[in-house]
């Protein structure tokens, strides 16, 4: 099969769990004997801004890279700040050319960023499959978490909300400087001097749409109208968890026409049986690890250690290297490097995920129960498809939900079969099928 991925990039330019998931499975199905293409917003010349498709240097044996120079912006901080650029037209040709050079079978989507509509429209004449892949909200949302000042939008995604949202949203030029050739040279360098996620999180005050111009409402407008036109020209959606299912169903404005709802995975996972035994009479450490942010839970976290304070447990929090006011019960581990990754599992009594955003489906905890680690997760991750209502919790009951099953000395066991990232691709390319 000729498989053709649109994705956001290889790292180390790109990071995250839907790059890491994008380059692996191309790996994989290269190795089933697929011929695979990826498509990727590049460059951005500064000199011109005509949009073309060049094929890049291969960074996996045998996928062919092309790459988008001149993409739409990337909106990977959340929130727009202006519409129109993101909706700018290109010339059909542009995608009529890469479609008749590589003759895909099906095009696999795993973002709305970057991509012009007209990818879509000739991919639709051409009679190409589409499959998308749920990993976040882009689309739905201009923020792809949903999450905005203290809660989720889903179950209120109008225009008031896409317009509130651009209030924290970064200037289209300044996102552009993320597709510079160097700028991954110097990410890291400028992560040390930018806000955390626990600085930077703040609330903006709630604006009445009479307060915006007719051009910024009617831009917006459109933008939503745009997104939902692409979205219309998906073949199949794939569901990483049935929350992201629910969460699209409930904000596309087609009826959606043929779905599928599969975890995701990554090469990093084991699979297999795995038999989980958690006795709480025994846990005397509870562990956090995320992005030290309101949206992630963080705050509930905290929250929990400060109601268990009586209790001979210490809580430990990993992720940032930052130092961050906490109760003298937490114990700030900061951040690991991915080899380091099983010995944290290993040494985890108890991992609580208790993300606030409804989260597609969160690596995280697959990778906790790949290696026997006891979880506890909000009823908000999609991951808990995996596992059953015993280890499920909602963030308005943390404290009381943890307080319980320390009092009754909780033991519980799950016994699940995780498939291998070979039986996961395998799946995939079912779903092309």
């Amino acid at each position: 099969m000729r498989i053709l991925h649109y994705g956001l990039g290889y790292p180390p330019e790109r990071t995250g769990g839907l790059v890491q998931y994008v380059t692996d499975l191309m790996i994989e199905q290269v190795k089933q004997n697929h011929e695979v293409a990826y498509l990727f917003p590049g460059r951005v010349n500064i000199f011109n801004s005509f949009t073309e498709i060049k094929k890049s240097k291969m960074r996996i044996n045998d996928v062919t890279s092309f790459e988008i120079i001149n993409s739409l912006p990337l909106a990977v901080f959340g929130g727009i700040k202006d519409p129109s650029k993101f909706q700018a037209k290109v010339d059909r040709a542009t995608y009529n050319d890469l479609l008749n050079d590589f003759k895909p079978d099906v095009i696999h989507v795993h973002s709305l960023m970057g991509i012009h509509k007209e990818f879509f429209e000739v991919a639709t004449d051409k009679k190409i499959k589409i499959i998308y892949t749920s990993h976040d909200y882009f689309g739905l949302s201009p923020n792809p978490t949903f999450y905005f000042n203290g809660r989720s939008w889903d179950e209120e995604n109008d225009l008031n909300f896409w317009l509130n949202v651009s209030q924290g949203a970064i200037e289209t030029k300044k996102l552009k400087l993320l597709q510079l050739p160097f700028y991954s040279n110097v990410r890291d360098i400028i992560k040390k001097f930018k806000k955390s996620s626990f600085q930077k999180e703040k609330d903006y005050k709630d604006i009445e749409n009479e307060a915006f111009s007719l051009d910024e409402r009617k831009s917006f407008e459109e933008l939503i109208d745009y997104y939902q036109s692409i979205f219309k020209l998906i073949t199949l959606f794939h569901f990483n968890s049935s929350i992201s299912k629910t969460v699209f169903e409930r904000n596309l404005v087609h009826p959606i026409s043929s779905c599928k709802v599969l975890s995701i995975s990554n090469s990093t996972i084991l699979g297999g049986r795995k038999h989980i035994k958690l006795d709480m009479s025994k846990v005397k450490k509870i562990t956090y690890i995320g992005q030290y942010a309101e949206f992630k839970g963080f705050t509930d976290f905290i929250s929990l250690a400060e109601a268990l304070k009586d209790k001979d447990i210490t809580f430990e929090i990993y992720g940032e290297n930052i130092d961050v006011p906490l109760p003298s019960n937490v114990i700030n581990k900061k951040r690991f490097s991915s080899h380091e990754k099983e010995k944290v599992f290993k040494d985890t009594q108890l991992l609580i995920i208790p993300s606030r955003w409804k989260e597609t489906f969160g690596f995280l905890g697959l990778e906790a129960l790949d290696n026997n680690c006891p979880v506890f997760v909000n009823k908000n991750i999609g991951m808990k498809d995996l596992i059953t209502e015993n280890f499920i919790f909602s963030s308005s009951d943390l404290n009381i939900f943890l307080k319980n099953i320390i009092r009754h000395s909780y033991q519980e066991e799950l016994t699940l079969t995780i498939p291998t990232f070979s039986e996961h691709t395998t799946q995939v390319v079912n779903i092309y099928k």
